[in-house]
């Protein structure tokens, strides 16, 4: 397994809301996400995005896709000075997937999809702020024929179509990922993606999931990156912001937290993660993480709750995408 596939099996997304906006100008509408990721695709007509991951109001047009990953908020709107109101003034219009508002103007439709993302280990997904991906972008036909099956579902709203939005939304979530990291204009200048996108680095980063338990040593890694050691850990500073090694110590903290999770044994985890003993593994545990591996085990077994009980609710008992 390649390893972009392996840090997004890392993922899990618990609940997918969506909405169409059928906006007519003049519209405008500001969007908080909390602590969820949100796409966004213009399905049809035009429209400008104000955020502050970018410089200046940028036009999207129709099959423009973007992610917002980071909760910050942004705003959509007919004018890149045109007045905006919150979301969650307009879930009064919604009528299933549906909300419709505006002037009578030129039309805009928005397909919205509100995600909540969880790691399987309780860690940080290292995922960029925004992503933006442009209909004038080379794409591929997978991608691409999953955005339109995903704009299909949603303004045609048949039957089924919220069990196929849900596994559409992940399945494009991904793909919008991949194709950002696939894009050497647009890639990441830092972080775990930009280091997949570097051949080198990402060389050494696939040893590292492959088989987190080696005792790997800086040579090692450097080594597999055809790179001098002091050039290879430089770079991966450079780009990762942290040293090869303290990478992989958080690397196997993560991946003890999921084994945990799953039921193996403190003992067992300790040894598939490359520690001889529980105590230095316990140390280096409690050192990335903050507490013990035993009380992250009884914290986990104490809030395990079922999936259905993670939905947020509106007054009338469905899910709608703009709950805080």
């Amino acid at each position: 397994m390649d390893v972009l596939s392996r840090y997004l099996a890392g993922f899990q997304i618990k609940q997918v809301l969506c909405t169409r906006f059928e906006a007519t100008a003049p519209w405008g509408h500001e969007v908080v996400n909390f602590s969820r990721v949100k796409f966004v695709l213009v399905a049809n007509g035009s429209c400008w995005l104000r955020t502050r991951a970018l410089p200046e109001p940028t036009l999207l047009t129709s099959g423009d896709l973007f992610l917002v990953l980071n909760g910050e908020r942004y705003r959509l709107s007919d004018r890149p000075k045109s007045k905006t109101v919150d979301c969650r003034e307009l879930e009064k219009r919604r009528s299933g997937f549906l909300i419709e508002y505006g002037g009578g103007g030129a039309p805009c439709t928005l397909v919205s999809v509100a995600m909540e993302i969880e790691t399987v280990d309780g860690g940080p997904a290292h995922l960029p702020s925004f992503i933006h991906l442009r209909i004038d972008q080379t794409r591929s036909h997978a991608l691409q024929n999953l955005i339109d099956l995903m704009r299909l579902e949603v303004c045609s709203a048949g039957i089924g179509s919220a069990a196929i939005v849900q596994r559409l939304s992940e399945v494009l979530f991904i793909s919008a990922v991949r194709a950002y990291v696939q894009n050497a204009q647009h890639s990441p200048e830092q972080g775990v993606l930009a280091a997949m996108a570097d051949q080198r680095l990402g060389t050494a980063l696939t040893s590292m999931y492959d088989d987190p338990g080696r005792n790997w040593t800086l040579a090692d890694l450097a080594n597999n990156a055809n790179l001098s050691r002091s050039a290879f850990a430089a770079r991966f500073k450079s780009v990762v912001r942290q040293s090869p090694l303290e990478f992989l110590t958080r690397h196997r903290m993560h991946k003890a937290a999921a084994l945990m999770r799953s039921g193996l044994s403190i003992a067992e985890v300790a040894n598939r993660v490359g520690y001889d003993s529980e105590i230095s593994f316990g140390r280096a545990f409690k050192r990335v993480t903050g507490q013990t591996p035993g009380a992250f085990k009884r914290r986990f077994a104490l809030h395990r709750v079922p999936y259905a009980a993670d939905a947020a609710r509106s007054e009338d008992g469905v899910a709608t995408e703009f709950d805080g």
